[in-house]
């Protein structure tokens, strides 16, 4: 992480000053310990300070985003200096999903609407029949 916060940061191979956005996404659980560390860079310093005190700023163009599972382990140090959105999973549902898998396809345009009536016909009672029913695995893989 801190090498590539300092390439980012001194504009250093892959990145270049003509860059508007650099985006780092932390994914996974919060350390509790990890977590405190990174407080001073989400502060109004925007520095990340090292264990070898080297110390290296966020840009403007520099962006974080932590896509966490829960906050059980941050402070209320930590969660008042972040921006927090929670999006539960139910309310989403599976079309986003189904979107993005068929704007990715080659041939999307000749299947959009042959896909798209087969996820409406079977998809959610699929999902419906696996939630419902204790299914017992036969053969684990």
């Amino acid at each position: 992480l801190s090498i590539i916060m300092r390439n980012m940061s001194s504009n250093s191979s892959p990145y270049s000053a003509t860059q508007t956005s650099k985006w780092v996404v932390l994914d996974g659980d919060i350390d509790a310990i990890w977590i405190e560390s990174m407080n001073t860079v989400m502060d109004d310093n925007k520095v990340l300070t090292l264990v070898s005190n080297e110390r290296i700023p966020l840009t403007e163009s520099m962006r974080m985003i932590f896509e966490i599972h829960s906050l059980r382990h941050a402070t209320p140090a930590t969660v008042s200096r972040a921006g927090i959105l929670y999006i539960n999973d139910t309310d989403i549902g599976y079309q986003p999903y189904v979107d993005s898998w068929l704007a990715n396809r080659n041939n999307a345009d000749q299947e959009r609407h042959f896909l798209l009536e087969a996820f409406d016909k079977y998809l959610h009672k699929v999902i419906e029949f696996f939630s419902s029913n204790k299914l017992e695995t036969i053969v684990k893989l």
